[in-house]
């Protein structure tokens, strides 16, 4: 790997300046874990090994590796990437998002067998996490579960869940701390789309009318180094970046044709939500979110989308002419005082992905008026238990829930659930910054959001919440209670639930919860 050499180091010290100030450079970057109390604490959590034996319909190895890449232009990055080879399977099943960072996009179909060898040849401890997918515990990439420097993993897995908009990024966390928020940052992060008979016969845009978009925001000094801010500032609203880079890139126009294209749209951002809008103020139709396909779609002045959640956008040009020209945004909103700090601050108006009509092509089939007619949520009833989290921040220690940070495999009491169980979890957020919400190892539904107190800031971003559908991450605003409701299947054992505003979970906002047979 091409190293930085030492006056570039020092050139990059002289203008950040400011301790916390990271150049993205493995060596500098390691973190002293304790190897050997993980090691023992895995030892008392770790459930059954559930490893699927064979014959596996697709078979590939995923590898996290130092690299450097041209993100800007000049000298290129250094970046953690992941690569991949594919030893069986379908010859589309692993493709490249941009030539970029990006993992790449893994392809997958509902009912297939799939087993991984995932490979770290990093100088510290990682993770490969299927975010989204209903797993076995031992195969969700947890933080108790690591894959040590030099070393490998195989896991193997069904494909059970519906279509859709998927994603992977490393998980690990040590007694200094997690890694999450960093590892992610310098570039180990790809989407995963799993495909099945029902949406293929809708016949929705696909091909090059099938747009995979990345999110991220990145922060760039020196000769185009990657840096990252890991200081209580960071800590407290988490890391924004000066500039936003889509599939690793700068935003660049696409030219399309006259016809309908479907935007599949990960924010794969630390920690800034992104206020998704059309340039000429037209609705924005939503035909999926992170859990698969709506019912039917729906029209929103603008979408709301938080970190670590996908949506799926349609969008018909079969009217424009050619020269005409329309761009994805992210618009405005208020944010306040907790959203400064960045050249690109939390709630700014830029442009994402500019889209110029070049040439005339056939129409296309029109949008279905219903997407899935057997969309199916966990019903509740006047005795469904409710389970509270409240999320509070703690005085110079990060945030919280229910009082508590994270503590490795420990669960208490009131965080064990029985299989089989339908439960509604209630999310109320009683701090001054947004958290997204994720549960591993399922999908929920999202019953019920309310306000309950007259916390300022993070307001313009309401119309945009997308609740509909399958998820398993939920935007809760500052003075809000949300409620979903959830049913545990199949798998017994260890799963986390977290704050998916990277710096909040690498600093404690973060527990285990066990299911129970």
């Amino acid at each position: 790997m091409k190293r930085i050499d030492k006056k570039r180091r020092q050139l990059l010290g002289q203008i950040g300046g400011l301790a916390g100030v990271s150049i993205l450079s493995p060596a500098s970057l390691l973190v002293a874990y304790n190897t050997e109390a993980i090691a023992a604490d895995d030892k008392r959590a770790a459930p059954p090994q559930r490893i699927t034996n064979g014959p596996f319909d697709v078979d590939f190895r995923l590898r996290a590796e130092p690299d450097t890449v041209p993100i800007l232009p000049g000298a290129p990055s250094e970046v953690w990437r992941y690569t991949a080879a594919l030893m069986r399977g379908p010859q589309d099943t692993l493709t490249s998002v941009s030539g970029s960072y990006p993992g790449p996009l893994i392809r997958l179909r509902r009912g297939q067998r799939v087993r991984a060898r995932l490979e770290n040849p990093l100088p510290e401890d990682t993770t490969v996490h299927w975010h989204g997918l209903h797993v076995p515990p031992d195969v969700d990439g947890q933080p108790r579960l690591p894959i040590k420097p030099g070393e490998d993993m195989t896991v193997a897995f069904d494909v059970v869940d519906r279509a859709g908009l998927y994603w992977y990024h490393p998980h690990p966390h040590g007694p200094n701390g997690g890694r999450v928020g960093f590892q992610s940052y310098a570039g180990l992060a790809g989407p995963l789309i799993i495909e099945d008979d029902t949406e293929r016969a809708l016949n929705l845009p696909a091909g090059d009318q099938e747009l995979i978009l990345v999110l991220q925001d990145r922060t760039f000094a020196g000769e185009n180094e990657l840096t990252f801010v890991d200081g209580m500032r960071s800590m407290m609203r988490g890391f924004f970046g000066d500039r936003v880079l889509v599939n690793g890139y700068s935003p660049t126009a696409r030219e399309v044709g006259t016809r309908p294209y479907r935007l599949r749209i990960l924010n794969g951002s630390n920690a800034r939500i992104y206020k998704l809008a059309w340039s000429d103020g037209r609705p924005v139709t939503v035909i999926g979110t992170g859990g698969g396909l709506l019912g039917a779609p729906e029209q929103r002045p603008y979408v709301t989308l938080p970190p670590a959640q996908r949506i799926d956008l349609w969008v018909d040009l079969s009217d424009a002419k050619v020269g005409d020209q329309l761009a994805l945004v992210s618009d405005a909103y208020n944010s306040g005082m907790m959203g400064g700090y960045s050249g690109l601050p939390a709630g700014a108006r830029f442009e994402l992905v500019p889209l110029h009509v070049t040439r005339r092509a056939d129409k296309g089939p029109p949008l279905p008026k219903v997407l899935d007619l057997d969309l199916k949520t966990s019903s509740t009833t006047p005795a469904t238990p409710i389970r509270t989290f409240d999320l509070r921040m703690e005085m110079m220690s990060g945030f919280s829930i229910n009082g508590r940070q994270f503590q490795g495999a420990v669960v208490a009491d009131d965080e064990i659930v029985t299989l089989g169980d339908t439960e509604i979890w209630e999310f109320v957020n009683d701090s001054m910054m947004p958290h997204p919400m994720h549960v591993h190892g399922l999908q929920f539904a999202v019953i019920e959001r309310s306000k309950r107190s007259g916390l300022r800031g993070w307001t313009g971003l309401d119309a945009g919440l997308v609740d509909a559908g399958l998820h398993d991450t939920v935007l809760v605003l500052p003075g809000e209670r949300v409620r979903i409701v959830l049913t545990f299947t199949d798998f017994d054992g260890l799963y986390l639930y977290h704050c998916h505003n990277m710096e909040h979970e690498d600093n404690g906002m973060m527990r285990y919860y066990r299911v129970r047979s």
